[in-house]
């Protein structure tokens, strides 16, 4: 049972007030904490490794110093940090990726756990996303931004395409009616009006974020899929002029999207009508 007491919970909440320190400890001197009050709950852990993956961990984690002084313990945000385990298990980030940690005095670990699990109100990510189009629209580079939050530049230009969502699907993402994922396939365009179309005039059962990409790219051709695209070639096509949407949310290998079929069509034949046209010279 735990024994904290309101007096030490409104205390540790007076100090929060104060700006604390925050540590980069590699992930491999992480480990989970027996006082982490947190047992259950909440989004699966493939799921939320799969959203750290694709947009940064957007919450840091709360630590003490182990007995033995080679690793810190989690108090607060166990599941963040089963999450990057598994993360570094598929070998998708590295085993010693420093992840942003607050670390806490050993004899409140409990109290603090319990706070962040039954009182504190976490900042909503969609928070966050609006946060970073601020500061880019102060003026901030993404480089610096990607510094500043330890993050990869990538990492803040999706958080961005987030922010870009219309306001509409936003708000309905804050009260859980709209997923991270389905936000996530929305994004693949900017037009607002489509997006909302896409999801608010399709039943639910068609609202899984591949049926929302796919309703939202159905005119367009996926250039790693179609046979087409790769006779003629993305540099190609590019160069001829043919328009292209880029997935920011998929990997570096897929996600790529021609906006003009008749370009891509007639580009095919007349590499066709060459290739043709050699192997009749070769043949006389």
């Amino acid at each position: 049972m735990n024994t904290s007491t309101l007096p030490e919970i409104q205390a540790l909440q007076t100090a929060a007030v104060v700006p604390a320190e925050l540590l980069l400890i590699p992930l491999s001197r992480l480990r989970p904490s027996s006082r982490n009050v947190g047992k259950s709950g909440g989004t699966s852990i493939p799921e939320l490794a799969a959203s750290i993956y694709r947009i940064g961990l957007l919450q840091n984690l709360v630590v003490i110093l182990s007995d033995d002084g080679e690793y810190y313990e989690v108090v607060a945000g166990k599941r963040r940090l089963a999450a990057l385990k598994l993360l570094a298990k598929r070998r998708k980030i590295g085993k010693d990726r420093e992840v942003p940690c607050l670390p806490v005095a050993d004899a409140s670990a409990r109290t603090v756990s319990l706070t962040e699990n039954v009182q504190r109100v976490a900042m909503h990510p969609a928070d966050q996303f609006e946060a970073f189009a601020a500061l880019v629209a102060e003026g901030r580079p993404i480089e610096d931004i990607a510094a500043d939050f330890s993050v990869s530049p990538l990492v803040v230009q999706r958080r961005l395409k987030l922010a870009n969502v219309s306001p509409r699907l936003l708000a309905d993402y804050r009260t859980d009616a709209v997923t991270l994922e389905q936000l996530m396939a929305l994004a693949i365009t900017d037009d607002h009006a489509a997006q909302e179309a896409a999801f608010y005039e399709s039943p639910e059962w068609q609202r899984s974020p591949q049926a929302l990409r796919d309703h939202l790219t159905h005119e367009e051709i996926e250039a790693g899929k179609d046979a087409l695209a790769r006779l003629v070639g993305v540099e190609v096509y590019e160069a001829a002029g043919g328009g292209l949407r880029r997935d920011l949310f998929s990997d570096e290998e897929q996600g790529l999207f021609l906006t003009d079929a008749a370009l891509l069509d007639r580009l095919a034949r007349d590499k066709l009508a060459g290739v043709a046209d050699q192997v009749r010279a070769e043949g006389c």
